[in-house]
């Protein structure tokens, strides 16, 4: 006797419409949990990036493919400093590492690299509420800490980047262990690793 056995389909013919809906939303979180899982496992667990160059002088603050961003320490200009309300500004270099020693070593610390272009990037902070904002083509934006950003939107380049810039004008930790939410995860997650107050050796 020949058995078949039935098709995935037939869940969704013991579905009612609005069922379907909720399962079609939980499979796309559970896309978008993994995705966001992947990227920060990339950057925060398994960084192949040298945490530093130029004996400290640049910080990283973002990589992926092959390329470092880095903070460069000794670019930083402060334009605003009337507590509780600063505005600082600092340069990120680009920096390509040698694909060729990525090959051989799976990691990109030790190895070649060339200095690329930097841009100046503008941070505004308020102390007492522990918020930034940052330039973009002549307009300010705020960064919100309790949502999910993508890295086109600047994760972990602008969080990052603010909290060197801070650390290096001000020898002081501006988020320090502050919490952000993430809804994606459905929890609480730092703002800043601890990985880049090592960096800084704060």
């Amino acid at each position: 006797m020949k058995v078949e056995f039935p098709r995935m389909g037939f869940v969704w013919n013991f579905l009612s419409g609005w069922e379907m809906v909720i399962m079609k939303r939980l499979l796309r979180t559970m896309l978008l949990t993994a995705i966001i899982a992947l990227l920060l496992s990339a950057f925060a667990l398994a960084n192949p990036y040298p945490p530093t160059l130029y004996e400290g002088d640049l910080v990283l603050v973002d990589g992926g493919m092959g390329v470092g961003r880095y903070a460069d320490t000794t670019s930083v200009v402060i334009y605003k400093y009337a507590p509780p309300d600063y505005q600082i500004a600092i340069n990120v270099v680009s920096v390509t590492f040698s694909e060729e020693y990525w090959q051989e070593h799976e990691t990109y610390v030790g190895g070649p690299y060339t200095i690329g272009a930097s841009n100046s990037m503008a941070f505004r902070y308020n102390w007492i509420t522990k918020t930034i904002s940052y330039q973009r083509n002549g307009k300010w934006f705020d960064w919100d800490i309790n949502r999910d950003h993508s890295h086109a939107e600047g994760e972990p380049l602008i969080p990052n980047t603010a909290e060197v810039a801070f650390a290096t004008a001000y020898n002081m930790r501006f988020f320090d262990k502050k919490m952000g939410y993430s809804p994606a995860f459905g929890r609480e997650r730092r703002v800043i690793s601890e990985s880049l107050y090592d960096a800084l050796n704060m």
